[in-house]
């Protein structure tokens, strides 16, 4: 992507709009990880990290719905009920930027 080109960033207000997975407790958080937005199926998208599990952010911006997106991204990684079978782990992006 050429330099002049800007490049996708959501802000802490857009992110925190959604007000999602605000029931459950928070597992820990990341802070500045690199990550690829993956396609699970023909709606929902989650992130890959290394050191992490596959995450399933509930408020990922509509920009950054493409997979194969590079991210460098922030949030809380909340518990999953023992009668849930996700994908991956419930994620709450806190700050997102295309990388």
């Amino acid at each position: 992507m050429p330099d002049n080109q800007i490049k996708f960033q959501a802000t802490a207000a857009e992110l925190k709009a959604n007000n999602c997975h605000e029931d459950r407790a928070t597992v820990r958080t990341i802070e500045k990880q690199e990550g690829e937005i993956f396609q699970i199926d023909n709606v929902n998208f989650g992130i890959r990290a290394s050191g992490s599990k596959q995450l399933l952010p509930c408020n990922l911006p509509e920009g950054l719905q493409r997979p194969g997106k590079k991210i460098i991204f922030a949030g809380m990684v909340k518990e999953m009920r023992p009668e849930e079978m996700w994908a991956g782990q419930p994620f709450v992006l806190t700050e997102v930027e295309e990388r």
